[in-house]
């Protein structure tokens, strides 16, 4: 068992307050990899469930009328419906974040350039995008 001597403490208040604002800042960036992780996981299941629609709507013989092979609009309507509720999830985290991370960093300046709030932003936002743009494709082009 370790001696209670050889623990290394902070020496002082002030760098207490420090580790206290890092791991806040720290606990803010994983919560938005966890609505990110949340959002991408509904989009996911929002192709799926598009899709289903055609697997149940596809015979497994020959089709003479093509609009057999369309998809279930119900199917669409609930995919669409789970890929938005993905996109609004990361704009709503994503934005919140900035706002924080800009806040954070104002109030606790750090040196070090590559660290700010807006990689981990651009990153949702990006991911957002496709979101959109996986609805276009849900919604305009049905086949």
């Amino acid at each position: 068992m370790a001696d209670e001597s050889s623990i290394p403490r902070p020496s002082t208040a002030h760098e207490l307050v420090e580790l206290s604002l890092q791991r806040s800042y720290m606990n803010t960036e994983r919560t938005l990899a966890v609505w990110t992780r949340t959002a991408l996981s509904l989009m996911i299941f929002g192709i799926a469930v598009d899709r289903f629609g055609l697997l149940m709507n596809h015979p497994p013989w020959r089709v003479a009328d093509l609009s057999d092979l369309l998809p279930n609009p119900l199917s669409t309507l609930g995919g669409v419906v789970l890929v938005a509720m993905g996109v609004l999830i990361l704009l709503a985290t994503g934005f919140r974040f900035l706002a924080y991370g800009l806040k954070w960093h104002r109030q606790n300046p750090r040196y070090v350039w590559y660290h700010t709030p807006w990689l981990a932003f651009s990153f949702s936002m990006l991911i957002a995008a496709f979101g959109i743009a996986l609805l276009v494709v849900l919604c305009v082009f049905r086949q």
